[in-house]
């Protein structure tokens, strides 16, 4: 664990504010992100999604043709094709090189949520699943009955690709196998989390769990195998980590699994925008590092490429946040940091010499001024004898 705590512990490097133009007159909250080793898409509150080169983090396109809230976003692995849907109805496939937008696939509500598998495209429509063939162009099948509100999450088992787990407002994280003809047969599990879900995510050497985060700000393990609670982490976690740590949590982002050390990292924060990092245990959560002195306001996505050591965050600030973890650079950020307080060590004593010196200087002119003073006395005394 000694060695997941050193790679979590993220030094800022870089941030850049979320505007095409100069004056930031475009300036909006970054709501989703999804990356490539070559691209950053990010997904604003106006309704557009930026391309950034991840090179120099400038901007290649912009794309623009949704028409209210955007989601979700996700590349096509190995792909410059990216995927988003909106709550107008709508999923785009873009070509983020190019900026042109290939396909539009419309449904009868607002979309929450995508996740792929090879050509099979699964949405949360509304409080239905629906799988959707990219190929084809056409419907597959869709579950309407799993779920009574919304489905905030849909997600593709990352081995089991026949496998698909979806979770609602409804507080009800279903399972199902694709291969089952039948829509009944093919709920394989129905856990009540007993309050409304808003992210899931796969962790476990063979991806055998599930974790899940309410909107309450509540943390949860299932044994998907089963269907089993594994453990809850309290019903007011944040208190109980804030009077812990002796700081402030007012929310939580998302989870990280981690295969290399088997741990499932969870993200928080302030409304002040400092990041908090914690590792999650069978039976705790500790608190190993802090992200500080980028954002401002609430952390809405978190993104870890440990290939490239690099943290990517988005605030509701309008800031993409960039945060390393790689010695070199880290090293560099300290030796810069050091370099700065010996020039100011440097000035101040320079300042104090100075000062000094003028002090001498001031003395010596008074005792000039006293010598020339006693000469002017003797010389009077001189002249009356």
């Amino acid at each position: 664990m000694d060695q997941l705590i050193s790679q979590l512990n993220f030094k800022s490097h870089n941030s850049i504010i979320h505007s095409v133009d100069s004056i930031g007159d475009d300036t909006c909250y970054v709501l989703d992100l999804s990356v490539t080793p070559s691209l950053l898409a990010a997904a604003g509150s106006n309704y557009l999604i930026k391309i950034y080169d991840r090179s120099n983090n400038t901007i290649l396109n912009v794309l623009s043709g949704h028409k209210d809230a955007i989601n979700e976003t996700k590349f096509i692995e190995n792909t410059n094709t990216l995927l988003s849907c909106s709550s107008d109805k709508t999923v785009k496939i873009w070509d983020a090189k190019t900026g042109q937008c290939s396909l539009t696939i419309n449904q009868q509500g607002e979309i929450f949520s995508i996740d792929l598998n090879g050509d099979i495209l699964a949405m949360g429509v509304g409080s239905m699943v629906v799988l959707y063939n990219l190929s084809t162009k056409k419907l597959i099948r869709k579950f309407d009955c799993s779920h009574t509100e919304d489905v905030t999450r849909v997600r593709f088992h990352p081995i089991d690709k026949n496998k698909l787990v979806s979770c609602s407002v409804d507080g009800l994280i279903c399972m199902y196998d694709l291969e089952q003809a039948d829509d009944d047969d093919a709920i394989l599990h129905v856990i009540n989390a007993e309050d409304s879900i808003g992210n899931i995510g796969f962790f476990g050497p063979s991806y055998q769990y599930l974790y899940s985060l309410s909107h309450t700000e509540r943390l949860a393990t299932w044994d998907l195998t089963n269907g089993s609670k594994l453990k809850h982490y309290g019903s007011d976690l944040r208190t109980t980590l804030s009077e812990r740590y002796k700081f402030e949590i007012n929310y939580f982002i998302s989870c990280i699994y981690d295969n290399a050390s088997n741990q499932l990292i969870l993200f928080g924060g302030d409304f002040n925008g400092t990041g908090y990092v914690f590792i999650v245990t069978p039976d705790d959560i500790i608190q190993v590092s802090k992200l500080e002195n980028v954002h401002t306001d609430v952390i809405r996505n978190v993104y870890w490429d440990k290939f490239k050591s690099e943290l990517i965050t988005s605030s509701e600030d309008s800031k993409i946040g960039f945060w390393t973890n790689n010695p070199s650079i880290t090293n560099l950020l300290k030796i810069n940091n050091d370099t700065s307080l010996n020039k100011m060590v440097n000035n101040n004593n320079n300042n104090n010499n100075n000062n000094n010196n003028n002090n001498n200087n001031n003395n010596n002119n008074n005792n000039n001024n006293n010598n020339n003073n006693n000469n002017n006395k003797n010389n009077k005394n001189n002249k009356k004898k």
